[in-house]
């Protein structure tokens, strides 16, 4: 088993389109649906939104 810090390091040696291969599989790759992850970040973004006027600053945090 290799630590996360080798895993880090081969990634980074990888070519730039076997990065963006991985990154675009990387949900699929540990097990996790793309659909519940899209809407785990909509809910969370959804639930620090505020309504009042006083509170829009924190909007885009």
């Amino acid at each position: 088993m290799k630590t996360l810090q080798e895993i880090e390091k081969a990634i980074e040696a990888l070519p730039l389109p076997d990065q963006l291969r991985l990154y675009k599989d990387m949900l699929q790759l540990i097990g996790r649906d793309v659909e519940d992850v899209d809407w785990q970040r909509l809910a969370v973004e959804s639930f620090f939104q505020d309504d009042s006027p006083d509170d829009q600053v924190y909007d885009r945090v």
